[in-house]
């Protein structure tokens, strides 16, 4: 079933993975983020849920809202992702492109050359406000985005040794993705007994993704990609995907606290609009685009202007996919100052930096992510959506799969106050465990380029500097002005798929090679022997080595009332 199941890709695959990685409102160890939003956060390594000591656990853990000052904090995140695919040739592709290939290794295996996504950084805003309502009762009112990364940019040619231009290599995984989203969320904590807090959060989010990658205009053996392949982009959003979170948190004595924290969101379920480009990577010839009947050149689906009344317009696509449930539990153990004087209403004040000497936590993560077996992904079938210039038309089933495993994490990390309520250095680390499935050979035959699924291991570290404006009697008291700065490194292991057995398969615009129809098990017998999915080529697209690296800076401003 999984072998069947791997041929069900297309231009369509990486959109959605793009929205994924925006939509996805999880934390923890969800495949589709990383280590944390915030300054704090990141520079311990994640390891905050017990500390949840600023307005970012409006969504982290809200119970932390409970006894935090009334602060108003912007922070951003700026991703440096480098993800590389060293594509591996298929023994049964035939495609024209062979003037890209490197020479055979010792194996006998051919590869083209190795591309990556270098872009820069995109910044990953977080503005949030917490309210200190009474002493046991608080709210937070937080907009942020997940942590990942927006934009990813492949290159859409590589040259060969004598300077020709191809299609490069990665172009059935992704050539473009751009992604934007926004989760407002509010939240409120309380503490009806000393020492034991409560919180919940409610999300709402607004997502809007672009993406690009080639397909195959017809399925053939022999294609020249240059003449065949055609550029595809789909626009896809929704306007509110809700969702929650509940924590506690529990002072078990004055140097130990517990927390736990849990996550649920609905499913993103949308539609999906598409815009092909024929003739796309043939230089210097006019390229056909399926849009050429909507006014000012609107983004819409295919629509030709001889296509039959039905089969064209906008949002004829669906997308739908689950978000992984996730939860984590942490241990906080902390040096109080002593002689501080928290009695009464101030008892109930938590400001880690003002009352303790140090502390350290470890957290315990888990991300349900085997929910994401797959991403439905649906276009209309009694009307096919044709292909502008040439003979073929999207395909009906494009579901895409992703067989992910459930992840692990762990992380630890820890504050040290150099200088009481002035000055706060921190270090931290995490590892999480692989996302992408296994076979028994030890390949992954699922992976892609859209989210980095590798095991990671992080290394941060930050500091806080607070510069008070009005004192107070105590010192968790009065106003400040706080300036954060964070840095992340992760390491993730490489992902390899050497085996032709299974893998992606990459979309075609007619069903079956050579122009012959699925037989009476709905698959399409090709001349290398194998059985595909129609619509699907004969060979794997995503064969070889995908790489990835990540450094995130975090720099922030709050001001304390």
């Amino acid at each position: 079933m999984k072998a069947q199941m791997a041929g069900r890709t297309g231009f369509v695959l990486h959109v959605v993975a793009a929205l994924f990685t925006c939509a996805g409102m999880a934390r923890a160890s969800n495949v589709t983020e990383f280590p944390d939003n915030g300054s704090e956060q990141m520079g311990r390594g994640g390891a905050w849920l017990a500390r949840a000591s600023d307005p970012l656990a409006t969504m982290y853990n809200p119970a932390g809202l409970a006894g935090q000052p009334t602060r108003l904090t912007l922070q951003v995140n700026m991703p440096f992702l480098q993800t590389c695919f060293h594509r591996m040739r298929d023994p049964n592709d035939s495609t024209q492109d062979t003037a890209l290939l490197q020479p055979p290794n010792g194996l006998g295996q051919q590869y083209y050359p190795n591309v990556c996504n270098d872009l820069g950084t995109f910044p990953v805003p977080s503005l949030g406000l917490t309210i200190r309502a009474t002493p046991r009762l608080g709210i937070g009112l937080l907009v942020t985005a997940p942590s990942g990364t927006g934009v990813q940019a492949w290159p859409e040619f590589t040259a060969t040794s004598s300077g020709q231009l191809y299609p490069a290599p990665e172009r059935y995984l992704a050539t473009y993705a751009n992604t934007f989203y926004l989760e407002p969320t509010v939240g409120v904590g309380w503490e009806p007994v000393d020492n034991l807090r409560f919180g919940a959060s409610f999300i709402g989010g607004i997502a809007q993704a672009t993406f690009s990658n080639a397909s195959m205009a017809n399925n053939g053996p022999t294609e020249d990609p240059r003449v065949n392949d055609i550029k595809a982009t789909l626009t896809t959003g929704t306007t509110f995907v809700p969702g929650f979170t509940v924590g506690t948190l529990w002072s078990a004595s004055p140097m130990l606290d517990v927390a736990a924290w849990y996550k649920w969101s609905a499913p993103v379920d949308t539609s999906a609009d598409v815009k092909t480009f024929a003739n796309y990577f043939n230089l210097g010839q006019p390229v056909t685009t399926g849009s050429s009947a909507l006014p000012n050149g609107a983004m819409g689906s295919e629509c030709p202007a001889s296509a039959p009344a039905g089969n064209c317009g906008p949002g004829l696509g669906h997308v739908k996919l689950p978000i992984p449930m996730e939860a984590k539990i942490g241990l906080r153990l902390h040096k109080p100052r002593p002689g501080l004087g928290l009695e009464g209403g101030a008892q109930h004040r938590r400001d880690p930096m003002a009352q303790d000497i140090w502390d350290v936590s470890v957290d315990f993560t888990w991300a349900n992510d085997s929910a994401i077996d797959y991403l439905t992904i649906t276009f209309p079938s009694a009307n096919p959506i044709p292909v502008a210039g040439t003979p073929g038309a999207v395909p009906a089933n494009a579901s895409v799969p992703h067989f992910y495993n459930d992840v692990l994490g762990v992380r630890n990390g820890g504050d040290y106050n150099a200088i009481p309520n002035r000055l706060a250095i921190r270090v931290g680390t995490f590892f999480e465990s692989q996302a992408a499935s296994t076979d028994s050979k030890g390949n992954t035959p699922y992976m892609a380029t859209d989210f980095v699924a590798g095991a990671r291991i992080g290394l941060a570290l930050g500091a806080t500097l607070r510069i008070p404006v009005k004192r107070d009697v105590l010192p968790t008291e009065g106003g400040a002005v706080e300036f954060s700065l964070g840095y992340m490194h992760m390491f993730v292991t490489d992902l390899n798929n050497i085996d032709p057995a299974d893998g992606i398969h990459a979309l075609a615009g007619t069903a079956c090679e050579s122009g012959s129809a699925p037989g009476s098990n709905g698959l399409c017998a090709n001349g290398s022997g194998t059985q595909t999915q129609p619509f699907r080529s004969s060979w794997i697209a995503n064969l070889g080595t995908i790489t990835n690296a990540l450094d995130v800076i975090n720099v922030g401003a709050s001001y304390r009332f």
